[in-house]
């Protein structure tokens, strides 16, 4: 790869771009930090919706709200909204004291965090190939 920035990536439904740009533009030339962001988020939101639901099978408020937490942040991060949004609704039900508020959250946070796999995946495959 060059030293130069890559081009603006065009409009991706459900991605910040501008977002994903920057953290791939960090190092001109050198996508190594987005990509392995990328990968992380892969592993870590499949597996905390399994540690979410897990949590709140065993009514564990504290593991809700910090893995919940944990895993918005990445998403935003990421610049993928609809996941850290969903992941945010989950620590904030848990906010209540009860993980019950979060039960009805679950699907949406499943199904939010692998749209967002998909898009990531998606979003890398313009500058990859």
């Amino acid at each position: 790869m060059s030293d130069e920035l890559l081009p603006a990536t065009p409009p991706m439904a459900g991605l910040d771009v501008e977002r994903l740009d920057s953290l791939r533009d960090l190092d001109p030339g050198d996508t190594t930090y987005l990509d392995r962001a990328i990968g992380n988020f892969q592993v870590n939101s499949a597996e905390a919706v399994a540690v979410i639901r897990d949590a709140v099978e065993a009514e564990d408020v504290a593991t809700v709200k910090a893995r919940a937490h944990k895993i918005a942040g990445s998403a935003l991060n990421l610049g993928v909204p609809r996941a850290g949004e969903a992941a945010r609704a989950v620590e904030l039900a848990a906010d209540t004291g009860s993980v019950d508020p979060a039960r009805p959250l679950l699907e949406e946070l499943a199904d939010a965090m692998a749209e967002g796999r998909v898009r990531l995946l998606a979003y890398q495959a313009t500058y990859t190939a």
